[in-house]
């Protein structure tokens, strides 16, 4: 998937630390970070400003605060203060504060999602999946939760349920290409690959610029005996990410693969040089679609 240069957001999103929508952050440099909150909203923007600056104790402090200036029952900022203890590696003290949360509103999704996070980390798999479960069904018209919860089911070795949670969060956000890639994804694991073709390309269809998605397709286009529409695949994954030197490899076998020589060695001239991590990919890519690595 190609991408531009990465970013404190990409950074953050790998190792799952909270950070702030774009709009809410555009608001952050106004704020004035020697002050006190007067009430619980602007305590919650210092406690944002300080967690997306990395100073977590700062951050921490502000929402201590704002939760003393919400009304009781209110946990909003009990919330924000879990997520930013746990983004300072304080999971004990995070998993009391959703704990008091849950407590407080026993139907409230948040803190569920956030405590579920806590105790996949920590080895209990089956509680993390019990909470998201009950997280989604409070929750029905939220897709994300429900591919949350097929993620969480998939690692724990349970296909079938995940896909049916999968299915669910197609059901309700359709218009979302990344739950149909991710069912595609499911479904190509499963060995079902005529399905995982249709989910994929309706995920095209939503995203037609998305290069892994073509990567993907191909996989299930090579499994499905289908070589010419998979090296069709790969050469507009490549037209849409060219410095990607896994997908011309790819493509360089897939040509030899089918007796294309002539083919095979054009794409081998502007193949790029692979490095280990290209390699790596290519060895999975090669794997998945049934083909010996080299």
């Amino acid at each position: 998937m190609s991408q531009d240069k990465p970013d404190f957001r990409s950074v953050a999103q790998l190792f799952q630390v909270p950070i702030l929508p774009d709009e809410e952050l555009e608001g952050l440099a106004e704020v004035d970070r020697s002050k006190v909150g007067e009430n619980a909203e602007e305590s919650e923007a210092l406690g944002r400003a300080f967690l997306n600056e990395g100073d977590y104790d700062k951050a921490i402090e502000h929402f201590r605060r704002a939760c003393t200036q919400r009304e009781p029952g209110d946990i909003h900022s009990q919330v924000e203060l879990a997520g930013a203890m746990d983004a300072a590696d304080r999971a004990p003290e995070a998993f009391r504060q959703y704990l008091k949360a849950i407590r407080a509103q026993q139907g409230a999704v948040e803190p569920k999602v956030g405590m579920s996070e806590i105790l996949k980390r920590y080895g209990r798999t089956g509680d993390s999946i019990k909470l998201l479960i009950e997280a989604a069904e409070a929750d029905p018209s939220n897709a994300y939760l429900r591919i949350k919860v097929a993620e969480a089911l998939r690692d724990n070795g349970q296909p079938k349920a995940a896909l049916e949670w999968a299915t669910q969060a197609v059901a309700i956000a359709p218009e979302d290409s990344f739950n149909h890639a991710w069912m595609g994804d499911h479904l190509l694991s499963m060995g079902r690959n005529a399905e995982a073709l249709e989910s994929l390309r309706a995920a095209l269809e939503l995203s037609p610029g998305d290069d892994y998605l073509y990567l993907r397709a191909a996989v299930g286009f090579w499994r499905e005996n289908r070589p010419k529409e998979a090296i069709k695949a790969l050469v507009t994954a490549i037209e849409l990410d060219p410095e990607r030197g896994m997908t011309h490899a790819a493509l360089v076998r897939f040509y030899n693969e089918t007796d294309q020589v002539m083919e095979a060695q054009v794409a081998e001239e502007v193949m790029p040089t692979l490095d280990r991590y290209d390699e790596d990919l290519l060895h999975k890519f090669l794997v998945e679609c049934g083909l010996e690595p080299a």
